[in-house]
């Protein structure tokens, strides 16, 4: 319907279209206002109207029976056309109204006098006006009187307005008007540039808050607002988005410009914003370009977002959008939503495989890693290193750590019932030893199937954070002093793993295979190796190498006194069923 208006026309609307969105609650004011007008000029109804594109809408009124009408032959819309004050003291003589359906029918209107409601740019949007059913004259005075009346009621719903508009905080335009400004914007087939700019990160800014109160986090907040209005050519269409996130609305042919303005701002942020406490201040951007008329605006600032979230994860100034990755990010965010389904409603698709640990010395396998797969009922096999992180940091950590503490408990069990007493280890996250009831938890899984301690072994990742935490120290101790074996996992990717001997409790080391991978070839990795197992020895840890893949690997680590070993060379993580088989293949190929 809008592409037929004329630009003025459009813009008349737009601003109507924002004023209609105010609660109907806020019109109590109106309503006195049009009752104090009635008053003032002896009339028996007041009224201020909306003139949309069909119909009148009456916002506030005093002794009028309708709300909205036809807007076809209405005083109102008259007014409006004409931008002028308008008065008609007797409109059964007036030929322009005469005939009107407002004098000849219901209400039979006779008099009527409106002053049009004019927004700051000069649009008539509506009108205030009072009306008689009677002739009657209309002095100048009372006409200014009816001015100012309207000139209030302007005030009061462009006020009202803005306050829904505007970020109390910054006072910058908020993110409902970004969304609005975008919807309405009228260059055909101009492209334009949605712009996120990232100042601090929301936890600090939270922890901030928790130490020296939400003043000291909102006056940071209002600074950096500041700096990049001063900053930025194109402040006018600076917008708050959220707490420490600010968005720019510009058009494509300057994005040049403005990308190197703010980079610029991404190098004086810190010495342009003056505080008494250490900050933590990086601009990061995200950016998208779109094309009026304009997709769904939600959708333009969702891309932003996602270019954003993508500058920041991996430490880039500034990203536009990228459509693969986008993509990538809503399936991993549908995955962690299915994820918590399935864990929830108990569905099926996740299970449990198994990889078998075997002693250097006899050969034997002594023990086996439960490792988590999930068979996606549209995706197929999806490995854990596609859902393993997204759960990791968020609450699915506890109940998907459960799930595979009481599948890999009820596999033992059934093994035990089988003569095969090995014990099978489970990854345990520095989350789950951070939860208060982790260890009562752990030992009423084992409780309820019949098993002890040393029939799970417990393997720690994320030593970083791990080593990070007394909380989490303290469980580890717990749960070796109840019997429980320990090991660390991955050890050779991280760069303190020496702290991690120092002050992790375990028996068991386990190598990562990008440490062994190469000692087949290369002589230094050879020694690194070498060295390595020979200083755990002395400090009296078991030894595990995973990732062995070939007789020549297994040989070295024979000879550097590699205590057990496990990788594709024996096998491959497999169900229980197969692992079972293996077993009973290996024991065939042992006894001939």
């Amino acid at each position: 319907m809008l592409k037929h208006l004329s630009h003025d026309e459009k813009k008349r609307m737009q601003t109507l279209d924002e004023l209609q969105k105010i609660d109907i609650s806020q019109d109590d004011v109106l309503h006195k206002l049009t009752k104090m007008a009635c008053q003032l000029l002896g009339t028996p109804t007041a009224l201020v109207t909306l003139t949309g594109s069909k119909s009148l809408h009456v916002k506030a009124k005093n002794n009028f029976p309708m709300d909205d009408m036809d807007k076809i032959g209405s005083f109102d819309h008259f007014t409006v056309q004409t931008g002028q004050a308008f008065v008609c003291t007797d409109a059964t003589q007036d030929d322009r109204f005469k005939d009107s359906p407002f004098v000849t029918g219901k209400p039979f209107i006779r008099f009527y006098a409106g002053v049009p409601l004019k927004t700051k740019d000069g649009y008539s949007i509506g009108t205030f006006c009072v009306i008689d059913y009677v002739p009657r004259s209309f002095t100048k005075v009372q006409l200014r009187l009816l001015h100012d009346l309207a000139a209030i009621a302007m005030v009061l719903m462009e006020y009202r307005n803005a306050i829904g508009l505007i970020d109390g905080v910054t006072l910058l335009p908020n993110r409902q008007r970004l969304i609005d400004d975008i919807s309405h914007i009228t260059d055909i087939h101009e492209n334009y540039l949605l712009i996120l700019i990232d100042t601090i990160d929301i936890s600090y800014a939270y922890e901030m808050g928790c130490a020296l109160g939400m003043p000291t986090v909102e006056g940071l907040l209002k600074d950096i607002g500041i700096f990049l209005r001063l900053s930025l050519n194109s402040s006018d269409n600076l917008y708050s988005a959220a707490v420490g996130r600010f968005a720019l609305l510009v058009k494509s042919n300057k994005k040049e410009l403005v990308l190197a303005e703010l980079d610029a701002c991404a190098e004086r942020i810190h010495e342009s914003i003056a505080s008494h406490i250490p900050l933590k201040l990086e601009l990061f951007v995200g950016y998208t370009e779109f094309q009026i008329p304009a997709k769904d605006p939600h959708q333009i600032l969702r891309e932003s977002m996602s270019a954003l979230r993508a500058a920041i994860t991996t430490n880039t100034r500034q990203l536009a959008y990228d459509t693969e990755a986008d993509k990538a990010q809503q399936i991993a965010f549908t995955l962690l939503n299915e994820l918590a389904d399935v864990l929830q409603n108990n569905k099926p698709g996740l299970y449990l495989v198994y990889q078998p640990k075997l002693s250097i010395k006899t050969n034997a396998v002594i023990g086996a890693e439960a490792l988590i797969r999930w068979r996606h009922p549209e995706l197929g096999e999806i490995y854990p290193d596609q859902f393993i992180p997204l759960a990791e940091g968020t609450t699915l950590m506890r109940p998907l750590t459960d799930w595979v503490t009481r599948e890999a408990a009820c596999q033992v069990k059934q093994w035990r019932q089988e003569g095969l007493t090995f014990p099978v280890s489970i990854n345990v996250s520095a989350r789950n030893f951070s939860e208060n009831d982790f260890i009562p938890r752990l030992i009423s899984i084992l409780d309820n199937h019949g098993l002890t301690p040393q029939d799970i072994d417990i393997e720690c990742v994320e030593t970083q954070e791990i080593i990070e935490s007394t909380e989490t120290l303290a469980t580890i101790q717990a749960l070796q002093q109840l019997g429980f074996t320990i090991a660390l996992d991955d050890f050779g990717t991280g760069y303190s793993n020496l702290s991690y001997l120092r002050n992790i409790p375990s028996t068991v080391i386990k190598l990562d295979k990008s440490l062994i991978k190469d000692i087949k070839t290369d002589r230094k990795s050879r020694v690194i190796v070498q060295s390595i197992i020979s200083m755990l020895h002395k400090l009296n840890y078991i030894v595990l190498a995973e990732g062995v893949e070939n007789k020549e690997t297994l040989e070295h680590l024979a000879h550097f006194g590699c205590d057990e070993v496990q990788g594709y060379y024996f096998s491959r993580p497999i169900p229980p069923k197969a692992f079972t088989a293996w077993l009973a293949a290996r024991s065939s190929q042992t006894s001939a």
